[in-house]
Formats: structure tokens, C-alpha cells, sequence
């Protein structure tokens, strides 16, 4: 594939570089950030990401929309790995689709036991109660029986 395309062509709109003096001050840095990412800018706060993630992208000589977009989601500058645990826990990934970061939050107790919450459409609950066999996974008992 050619890279002739223009910004009209992208169907992700019109990407490109981000003024230097534009990301300078961190309140034009979360405005910016709230356009790009789709959170809003007490959203963002929240995080507890915003000053390490205006730090992170002002060590970088080279700006565009979708470094800036790609550290907020994961964490990281692209290329590169997250610049803490903490920027990759709190990446806005997991609050897109109501996820916790592999081994960053305990579920607790016999959570795998529960569909999640909103997730399972109506009529199809897990059911709790336990097989009749005393078989293990509904196997075939001593005498040889499938029960």
C-alpha cells in the first residue's frame, strides 16, 4: 500500500503533529487529551495519570495525536515500555470496556465463579448449582455408569 494517502483519506480524521507550545501547560495538555481520547478532563485526572503522562510526552521531541491517544490507553509511548506499572494499571483500556489490569486488582474470593456484571445477556446466567453425579465433570462413576 502506497502512503500518498491525505488526511481526507484516513478514517481516523486528520492526524499529525501537536505543536510543541501547545502541550507545554498541563491544562492544554488534558484538553487536548480529552478531545483525543474521548474521557473528559476530570476523567483524565482521575487516572492520577495526568502529570506523569505531561511529563512523558514533553521528554519527547516528536509529537502526534497518536502517541499522545496510545499513552493514555496503555501507558506507554509507542516503542516503548510503560514508563510505571502504575501508567500501565490506570491505561484508559481497561476502563473502555469495565476491565482490570492481569494481576493488578484482586477479584476476590470465588469471583471466576460469576458471569461479570452487565455482561452476560438476560436468560443466560451461570448457573451455581452443583452436577447430580458424584463423578467429577459428570464423568462415569465406580460402577462404570455415565450419570
Amino acid at each position: 500500500m502506497s502512503d500518498d494517502r491525505t488526511a481526507a483519506d484516513d478514517p481516523y480524521g486528520p492526524w499529525g503533529p501537536v505543536e510543541e507550545d501547545e502541550l507545554a501547560d498541563l491544562d492544554e495538555f488534558l484538553r487536548v487529551s480529552a478531545e483525543l481520547t474521548g474521557f473528559d478532563v476530570p476523567e483524565l485526572r482521575a487516572t492520577g495519570m495526568a502529570d506523569e503522562h505531561h511529563r512523558t510526552t514533553l521528554a519527547h521531541r516528536v509529537r502526534d495525536e497518536h502517541a499522545l491517544v496510545h499513552l493514555w490507553y496503555v501507558g506507554a509511548w509507542p516503542g516503548e515500555a510503560p514508563s510505571s506499572t502504575r501508567a500501565h494499571d490506570h491505561g484508559l483500556v481497561w476502563r473502555t470496556f469495565r476491565g482490570s489490569p492481569p494481576g493488578a486488582a484482586a477479584p476476590g474470593y470465588g469471583s471466576w465463579a460469576e458471569a461479570p456484571s452487565g455482561s452476560a445477556p438476560s436468560g443466560s446466567a451461570v448457573s451455581s448449582s452443583a452436577p447430580s453425579s458424584s463423578a467429577p465433570f459428570g464423568g462415569t462413576s465406580s460402577g462404570g455408569e455415565q450419570q
